[in-house]
């Protein structure tokens, strides 16, 4: 499993910080959320149809220096929102 550091908790809201080096970004976020629902990754939907190349092209272009962009769609009853500079934030869909 991917290492995941600065995991807080915040008003409902999960906050984590992925590597934003690392391959295969997409499936990083899936880790996340099989941790926060202590399932394992192979249990969840595939997250490929839902963001295809979004999350590996806002880690390699533009660099964080150049801009501010944040990508956020929904995945397994979750809202999520992944900044350029790894800064990951969940939050559980209403229901």
């Amino acid at each position: 499993m991917t290492e995941l550091t600065g995991a807080t908790a915040d008003g409902g809201a999960i906050r984590r910080q992925l590597d934003t080096d690392q391959e295969d970004p997409a499936a990083r976020l899936v880790e996340v959320i099989a941790d926060i629902d202590d399932v394992e990754p192979m249990e969840l939907a595939p997250i490929y149809y839902r963001i295809d190349g979004l999350i590996t092209g806002l880690f390699s272009s533009p660099s964080p220096l150049e801009a501010n962009a944040h990508v956020t769609f929904s995945y397994e009853g979750y809202r999520i929102r992944v900044h350029q500079d790894g800064t990951t934030t969940v939050r559980e869909l209403s229901a």
